[in-house]
């Protein structure tokens, strides 16, 4: 009986160590330590590095740091769409220069006129369209259109391991916010449902809207200048929208190192993470534009590399792959 015994044990303990994984979609890795490490020194009362509840500030990229991004970023596939639906219409001017690049999706032209102006461009021409309406247009094409390789849905394309790193951030008393350099109403439309981030925790590159009274009704539309949310916009962003400096960020690039060095140069104790693309069989790799991100790892004790091929046993939810 005692071997039985015995063998019952061990299964119990290794049932109990799995039940007790808050991060099962991560490899026991040193940066998964280094996670679970951090948020027991921040969180014990006592401890030199206890941060309380109302500071515990966390910041993600969205775009190649939660989900998926690529072939081609979904929020621009979306405002193309809606461009070109537009354009069919006469609202806008399909024949202005940018807007005729963007319907054509000619890159090369494109990045002649510069891509910070054919941006400016085609988010001038949703001006005067209400809100509500721009977010319903995203939201239906969200739900009807699929990744060209995965062939599901672009919102089932978040990582299961920066699912399970959110929850767990959650269940420490953080508050979670999208900061992203993708149009902010595209992500307020679907985000929710698919992260279970609320559309307040979202800052992305924003239109301030514009009020406007017909009869008694308050109406709300879009204007036409943009505030850029991306590379050193983003914490000064950060400051203005939430009022606090973050302690736990995660970024994929070059856009998001400015909020990553911000995290961990504070004087409470920070963790950024970087997620390096290189995991071809699984997803993409790639690495361009990451050289900032990868010096402050390098530089910073507090800035840790996740190697997507190495740290992560499962990419997304339900077995997706290619």
């Amino acid at each position: 009986m005692r071997p039985l015994i015995s063998a019952l044990f061990v299964f119990i303990l290794v049932v109990n160590a799995a039940l007790a994984d808050d991060l099962p979609s991560w490899n026991d890795t040193p940066v998964k330590k280094a996670i679970i490490d951090y948020l027991d020194a921040i969180t014990e009362v006592g401890s030199p590095d206890f941060i309380p509840a109302p500071e515990r500030v966390a910041v993600f990229d969205n775009d190649g740091t939660f989900w998926c991004e690529r072939p081609n970023y979904p929020s621009t596939l979306f405002q193309t769409h809606l461009l070109t639906q537009l354009a069919a219409r006469g609202v806008v001017d399909s024949q202005q220069k940018h807007i005729k690049a963007w319907i054509a999706n000619d890159r090369k032209a494109l990045k002649k006129y510069g891509w910070k102006e054919s941006y400016i461009a085609m988010n001038t021409a949703f001006g005067g369209m209400p809100v509500t309406a721009y977010r319903d247009s995203a939201r239906a094409f969200m739900d009807r259109s699929q990744h060209p390789e995965y062939h599901v849905p672009f919102a089932q394309l978040y990582y299961a391991p920066m699912h399970e790193l959110a929850d767990l951030l959650l269940d420490n008393g953080f508050q979670l916010w999208v900061v992203t350099g993708s149009e902010q109403d595209f992500m307020r439309s679907f985000l929710e449902d698919a992260t279970g981030v609320p559309p307040e925790r979202v800052i992305g590159s924003w239109t301030p809207a514009v009020a406007t009274q017909e009869g008694k009704d308050i109406k709300i539309v879009r204007g036409t200048v943009q505030v850029y949310n991306g590379h050193e916009a983003k914490p000064g962003n950060i400051d203005t929208r939430i009022g606090r400096r973050p302690v736990f960020c995660v970024g994929n690039s070059n856009n998001d190192q400015p909020m990553c060095r911000y995290a961990v140069t504070g004087q409470r104790r920070g963790l950024a993470l970087w997620v390096l693309h290189d995991d071809s069989k699984r997803e993409y790799k790639y690495d361009r534009g990451t050289d900032h991100m990868a010096g402050l790892v390098e530089e910073s004790e507090h800035a840790w590399r996740i190697s997507m091929k190495l740290d992560w046993n499962t990419l997304f939810k339900n077995g997706i792959s290619k």
